[in-house]
């Protein structure tokens, strides 16, 4: 290896917004099958323990009265990367880290669907999360 020789690359995305509150991160295991999920995804817990982002569908009841509904759960975090979580529902749950409290930029966090940040927001200030307006610089 050669002592200056460049090996990765740094390209600041503006999902953490500030550092007057302390960052803190905790691991959870997602259900598999989500498909490949942002850095800066909401991330839910649900009932059974396992990660789901925030906003994500589910289809209940059998084929004559099916129902899709919006898992419920308690926020758990923010994703600190991507990951991909495949097309199997049924694989192991895959394990990954979320920011639980800090400073985030409103509009690099994501969620499923046509649900809105907005709607979580009060849940995630009581955990210490807190979502700043953030003016982009290019």
């Amino acid at each position: 290896m050669k002592m200056y020789e460049q090996i990765g690359e740094f390209k600041p995305d503006s999902l953490i917004a500030g550092n007057e509150f302390p960052i803190m991160k905790e691991g959870i295991g997602l259900k598999a099958g989500q498909g490949i999920l942002k850095r800066g995804s909401l991330i839910i817990k649900d009932a059974d323990k396992t990660g789901y982002i925030a906003g994500q569908t589910q289809t209940t009841g059998n084929a004559e009265s099916e129902q899709t509904e919006t898992i419920a759960g308690s926020v758990f975090g923010i994703l600190t990367d991507d990951i991909d979580t495949g097309t199997d529902a049924s694989a192991d749950n895959i394990p990954v880290v979320c920011y639980q409290t800090g400073e985030f930029n409103r509009e690099a966090v994501f969620v499923s669907g046509e649900a809105a940040v907005e709607n979580y927001e009060d849940d995630m200030k009581r955990m210490g999360i807190y979502l700043r307006g953030v003016q982009k610089c290019e």
